[in-house]
């Protein structure tokens, strides 16, 4: 009983940890001061880690539980750990698949506001802060472009800082952006030429994908039909016919 008591309150501490959001101390300082790529990705990982532990210790209490209520024995415990451990990892990597996804539409706004900006006879880099400044619909590319705008405004150039954010969303319009700035410098190349090819490949793209997203919507119909109308018709017509054939055979 003690022991299953010290592992209770362990489990328990350890889940309120993994599951804690970060103080407003923390938020402002971290929006104040620059942070390395390496200490956030080592502190993420660390965030996983300990999220995973926590995961593990609390279904290791609920199937302790389990088998002490039901009598199951040791059965659920490490089918329960193993749910536990691998769950946090499963929600990170959804949130961040939702977010790239957020990201990579994004961005075609992106490219069209700088090329309006651009046009207008703005350099790139200054249309590039102003569309941070003022956002673009999106909360994970505006905070994506927040980190953009500071790390060019401590000097960092435009087409590194946004290649960095871009290999660590993996937001593959970012990354595109990134090489076609970087080439335009190497160039000598005015910007405006490669935003007008960027957008028109990034509309062709997002223009495919949705028409295989649509082409997808026919078989997806096709089955909820099947499945809402399939036990209806079991049920009102071929259940009570083969119960009258059955009563006409041996009655």
């Amino acid at each position: 009983m003690i022991v299953g008591a010290i592992g209770a309150a362990v489990a328990v501490t350890l889940a309120l940890c993994g599951t804690r959001q970060t103080s407003t101390v923390a938020r402002r300082l971290r929006s104040v001061l620059p942070a390395r790529a390496n200490d956030t990705t080592r502190a993420s990982r660390d965030e996983i880690a300990l999220a995973r532990i926590a995961g593990a210790l609390a279904g290791a209490l609920v199937g302790m539980t389990l088998a002490f209520a039901l009598g199951l024995g040791a059965l659920p415990i490490p089918a329960l750990v193993y749910a536990g451990a691998i769950a946090p990892t499963i929600v990170v990597d959804r949130r961040r698949a939702r977010d790239r996804r957020d990201i990579d539409r994004a961005v075609i706004t992106l490219v069209e506001w700088l090329h309006a900006l651009v046009s207008s006879g703005r350099p790139v880099e200054a249309a590039v802060v102003s569309v941070a400044g003022q956002g673009t619909g999106s909360a994970a590319l505006d905070a994506r472009l927040e980190r953009i705008r500071r790390d060019y405004t401590l000097g960092v150039p435009l087409a590194d800082a946004i290649a960095h954010v871009a290999a660590e969303s993996g937001a593959r319009g970012l990354g595109e952006l990134a090489i076609r700035l970087e080439r335009a410098r190497d160039l000598g190349r005015g910007a405006l030429p490669m935003l007008q090819d960027l957008r028109d490949e990034l509309r062709a793209a997002e223009r495919a994908r949705a028409l295989e997203a649509a082409s997808h919507v026919e078989g997806k119909l096709t089955l909820v039909l099947t499945l809402c109308y399939l036990p209806a018709l079991a049920l009102l017509v071929i259940i009570p016919l083969f119960v009258t054939l059955l009563a006409g055979l041996f009655g």
